[in-house]
């Protein structure tokens, strides 16, 4: 799997690192799926994540690229008939409750923050995932600052 961009981190990584216990939790706190039938947060989350490791740039086509291969389905288990298109996605960005990726990031950062000291989170830097845990999946009032901090990452 790829190393995250200039980081010292991999995917594989940051998903030890995130418990598939957390996102069932925090979809079902949330109520993220209320009304998906496809696109659930914890696939959106996995999405958005694989993403940003794999690609160089963020885009719905990106996205929708990459839901629909082979080796982010095998990677997921999802099942090979599993299909979405663009404008579900563009939909899904605009609706998600962002408070499931706010929860999520404040997780992963309580629990990174007690397995490390200060030194070695510089070292990890972790700073530049959070582009994913909070402005992607925003508001359409948000799009803007999200393409800015996406490109300038």
């Amino acid at each position: 799997m790829s190393v995250f961009k200039d980081h010292k981190i991999s995917l594989k990584q940051v998903l030890d690192f995130i418990p598939e216990a957390l996102l069932i939790h925090l979809s079902a706190t949330t109520k993220v799926d209320y009304y998906s039938k496809v696109l659930h947060g914890k696939k959106m989350f996995y999405l958005l994540l694989f993403c940003i490791f794999d690609n160089e740039k963020l885009s719905q086509r990106t996205l929708e690229d990459t839901f629909n291969s082979s080796g982010f389905k095998a990677l997921f288990g999802l099942g090979e008939k599993e299909k979405v298109r663009r404008s579900s996605i563009s939909e899904r960005l605009s609706k998600i409750d962002t408070n499931y990726f706010k929860e999520i990031y404040e997780q992963m950062y309580a629990r990174f923050s007690q397995l490390y000291d200060k030194a070695e989170m510089r070292n990890t830097t972790l700073s530049g995932w959070t582009v994913l845990l909070s402005p992607i999946p925003a508001q359409n009032s948000r799009k803007a600052s999200t393409r800015k901090a996406v490109k300038n990452w």
